[in-house]
């Protein structure tokens, strides 16, 4: 009696302490939200570093590079406008040498030019107060031409037919990479007018954000003067100059062109022709026909890997903008018409109108993520963009579905809000990741089918309206949506964009036709995380019957007259941002009418199964158990998800006894469906079956499948002599099966190939077969490419990534780069460095290596890559612990249906 007394008592006591605590952090978090609730836009309380008595109106730069020496001179006026007397200029200046400067036509003592290169920030102190008004400052400097994606860079390419060595010059200023070209106010809210003049060589032809206004021979080439840009942000100016082709159209009364090397320009046709398509949609869409007179799109054979939205003149690595219909992939089609969605959105929704700060960059990335797939979607609904399209920046990662990627990051100790305070530059570079493009992405489709599409796109209008050539907050969006909707947007949105992480609706049936419902955080490997709360845009159906819109509200709510033997769906089609948990009666129902499911919400339930077991909150059996009821098809969204789960856990298994077995059952779960595919296109089928045929040959070959292996070495063989006899959706899979069971002959095949081509599509190809390599010797051979000019610095970087995912040998990769660090960082842009080297270590799953990257990292690695380094610390404790839960059920699962069949 005493015992157990005394057990009730301990109870009590820890239920009410632990009621205590979740009531004291309620409060604090509703403090915290009430405290920060963001206002809309306002230029003098936007955050930032630069004095706002002062802003630039109008800025006219000329540059003048020195190609041999790879560096540049230059001179600037930028007129300014002081609201109040000023004793100082304070701007922004980084790796630049200030030669002159004048106020006025008044120059300055060496003295008064002070440069803060921690702060990155130019001081001008003046000899007497600059009374408020309008006045002139002129500026000379000097600075370097870049290998790496930063400021001005110079790319050194293979000219196409000839394979001539060539340069040129290109620009990456977002975020904070302006103050490298030319002193300026580098902060997004300081909006003026550029108007840039650069001296090329005479035979280059020189691209910038307007048209050229006009061309003056020189003793060093010529001079070109572009007009001058409407208001806009520092980071959107662009400066390409190289010996170029280009092909053009209109669309309406825009002249659009894609501007390559020479030799390129055809292979930009379907690029052409989609951009006109893009702009037309957006233009009826936004209700703002796009305002400058033209629009390009630039490729560049490298100096960055991904495409940057400079406004009217838009760079592209080459690979996501040129297509050559005999050898590029359906994939790589699908890949431009998705990034040039992205880009072509961005003139609108981060040009016309930009975020006031980086702590709003998801206006940016989160809007044109999510408006660039719908734009994909709507002109191409074959491609189940939503189900399955996602461009990752590192080539190391699959392709995916970009919501799950956002929601298996946010559900870690190591995320963040959409809006996340930025303090520095380092900050705002470290801002680009998946909550805030992808999370960003899945939270505004999910309020779009809630408000409806039609009322959604009347706030965007709104908002576009209102803002345009000027800056806004999260809060203006929100203003602009209640206004079309009636709704409280900002109370429903500010537990999605203002707290970390998301919900998980429990369903649990109940008597008479009651289901209730209750939502609780969703997370994995975070042990007491804080609860928190959303008010959740639910869908839900009875299989055959029309969706049901609900705001949950609350903690918990409950459905009404749902038939006890009715299959209840939530989450219609996979729009909401949120997981679902069904009690067993539910699970079985719905695992009953698999055949009367759309694809969406098969998807949906497969990617749910698999968080669950990842959460601990299921076992594997539920997912596979599902993935054995499925019905047969060729639906490319399914069976990729399956395919990438796939791939996860054979990886995981690198080194256990278990993965023999489970490689297995992997193949006869993938295996009768490409057998339905076969090698070969097939008249009438699908759009995307040639994807899907790719996703598996590539997978069964990982799986180790002999005959697919065999297949891949056979037509590798004949491909050899006669390139035309692979068909170029195969290309990518045969090779990296090929190259991943190579002996060293191989290897040196495939070398030798990605040598001698000049299209960086299929460099690309050969060099990732080349990283994919397992035998040890030839993945110590493939690494050091990476410190060539082999590969573009953007590319040659991230065949250390592909090296560490693809090869089994993440150890060895890690080794290398260790070593090589310091030249592997010179490489890297600014977006990347600060995750490059953390980046490594989330292919392991030891805990020995999560106690490897925190020593590494507080001897290595900046401050700035903390957040980097606790978020692969994160990863690979996750592993450590995944992979022996999972080897034990995996085994337990497979043994029982040997024993069924």
């Amino acid at each position: 009696m005493f015992a157990d007394e005394n057990f009730r008592a301990r109870c009590l006591v820890r239920e009410m302490r632990a009621l205590v605590l979740f009531f004291v952090g309620l409060f604090f978090m509703m403090l915290r939200f009430t405290m920060h609730a963001e206002k809309p836009f306002a230029f003098a309380t936007t955050p930032g570093k630069l004095p706002k008595e002062v802003v630039p109106t109008e800025y006219s730069i000329r540059i003048v590079p020195d190609i041999d020496q790879l560096t540049f001179t230059g001179a600037e006026t930028v007129k300014l406008s002081a609201h109040s007397p000023l004793h100082q200029l304070v701007l922004n200046a980084l790796e630049l040498k200030i030669t002159r400067a004048s106020v006025d036509n008044k120059a300055l003592p060496e003295s008064a030019i002070k440069i803060d290169k921690k702060n990155e920030l130019l001081t001008l102190e003046l000899p007497s107060d600059l009374a408020a008004g309008d006045h002139t400052l002129a500026l000379s400097f000097s600075g370097k031409i870049n290998q790496q994606g930063q400021g001005l860079f110079y790319v050194r390419y293979q000219e196409q037919g000839s394979g001539t060595k060539k340069i040129m010059l290109g620009t990456q200023f977002e975020a904070t990479d302006a103050r490298r070209f030319f002193p300026c106010w580098d902060e997004p809210a300081f909006r003026a007018r550029f108007q840039l003049t650069a001296v090329v060589p005479e035979k280059w032809l020189a691209v910038s954000n307007m048209p050229i206004e006009s061309e003056e021979k020189t003793s060093g080439g010529k001079e070109v003067r572009f007009a001058a840009t409407p208001s806009m942000s520092s980071y959107l100016n662009v400066f390409v100059a190289g010996e170029l082709d280009l092909i053009e159209s209109h669309s309406g009364p825009t002249q659009i062109r894609i501007i390559t090397t020479k030799g390129k320009a055809e292979t930009g046709r379907y690029a052409l022709d989609a951009t006109a398509q893009i702009l037309q949609y957006y233009n009826d869409y936004f209700g703002v026909a796009y305002p400058l007179p033209k629009l390009d799109q630039i490729a560049l054979p490298g100096g960055f890997g991904g495409a940057m939205e400079n406004w009217g003149g838009i760079t592209y690595y080459e690979a996501v903008l040129l297509f050559d219909p005999k050898n590029s992939s359906a994939e790589t089609r699908q890949n431009i018409y998705e990034v040039l969605a992205h880009e072509i959105a961005h003139q609108w929704f981060g040009d016309l109108v930009t975020m006031a700060w980086w702590d709003n960059l998801w206006l940016n990335e989160g809007f044109a993520s999510w408006m660039g797939t719908k734009c994909t979607a709507h002109f191409n609904p074959q491609w189940e963009v939503w189900l399955r399209r996602n461009l990752p920046r590192d080539p190391a990662r699959r392709v995916g579905i970009a919501k799950e990627q956002a929601m298996e990051g946010d559900a870690r100790s190591t995320t963040h809000p959409i809006q996340q305070p930025i303090a520095t530059e380092a900050e705002a570079s470290s801002a680009f990741d998946d909550i805030t493009y992808k999370k960003g992405q899945s939270f505004l489709r999910m309020l779009e089918s809630f408000l409806g599409e039609d009322v959604f796109r009347d706030g965007i209008r709104r908002y576009m309206a209102a803002h345009k050539f000027s800056n806004s907050t999260t809060a203006d969006l929100w203003n602009a949506l209640s206004e079309s909707s009636g709704q409280p947007i900002a109370e429903i949105a500010a537990g999605w964009t203002e707290q970390p992480g998301f919900p998980v609706v429990k369903v649990k049936r109940g008597e008479g036709g009651k289901v209730p419902l209750t939502q609780e955080r969703f997370t994995i490997n975070f042990r007491n995380a804080p609860p928190l709360e959303w008010k959740i845009p639910l869908t839900y159906s009875i299989i055959g019957q029309a969706p049901v819109n609900l705001l949950m509200t609350g903690k918990s709510e409950q459905l009404q007259n749902i038939p006890a033997d009715r299959c209840l769906k939530l989450n219609v089609k996979g729009t909401g941002n949120y997981r679902v948990e069904y009690d067993e009666p539910s699970w079985n129902l719905l695992l009953r009418t698999l055949r009367q499911m759309g694809v969406e919400d098969r998807v949906d339930l497969l990617s749910d199964a698999w968080a669950l077991v990842q959460a601990n909150r299921a076992f594997v059996s539920r997912y596979f158990g599902l993935v054995e009821k499925l019905p047969s098809s060729i639906d490319l969204a399914e069976r990729e998800q399956i395919i990438n789960v796939l791939d996860f856990v054979n990886r995981l298994l690198i080194g256990r006894p278990e993965r023999e077995k489970f490689q297995a059952y992997a193949r006869s779960i993938l295996r009768p469906t490409f057998d339905a595919l076969g090698w070969d296109p097939k008249a009438g089928e699908p759009a995307t079956a040639g994807n899907l045929r790719a996703s598996l040959i590539n997978a069964l070959g990982d799986l180790n499948d002999q005959e697919i292996v065999a297949g891949c070495r056979e037509r590798f063989k004949k491909y050899l002599t006669n390139p035309q006899s692979l068909q170029p959706d195969l290309r990518p899979p045969i090779l990296a099966v090929v190259g991943r069971y190579a002996d060293e002959a191989t290897w040196n095949q495939l070398h030798e190939l990605g040598l001698k081509t000049t299209s960086t599509e299929e460099k690309q190809n050969y060099y990732d077969a080349l990283a994919g390599a397992t035998d040890p010797r030839l993945v110590k051979k493939t690494l050091p490419i990476a410190l060539t000019d082999e590969l573009p610095t953007s590319r040659a970087i991230f065949l250390v990534s592909r090296v560490a995912r693809a090869s089994d040998h993440p150890d060895i990769a890690w080794d290398f780069a260790k070593a090589n660090m310091k030249a592997l960082l010179a490489k890297t842009d600014a977006l990347g460095a600060n995750r490059y080297a953390p980046s490594l270590f989330t292919f392991f799953s030891e805990d020995s290596r999560a106690n490897e990257l925190k020593a590494y990292g507080k001897t290595n690695l900046p401050a700035e890559s903390a957040t980097e380094a606790a978020k692969a610390v994160d990863e690979i404790q996750f592993r450590s612990e995944f992979k022996t839960r999972l080897a034990k059920q995996l085994t337990t699962w497979i043994d029982k249906q040997k024993s069924r069949r």
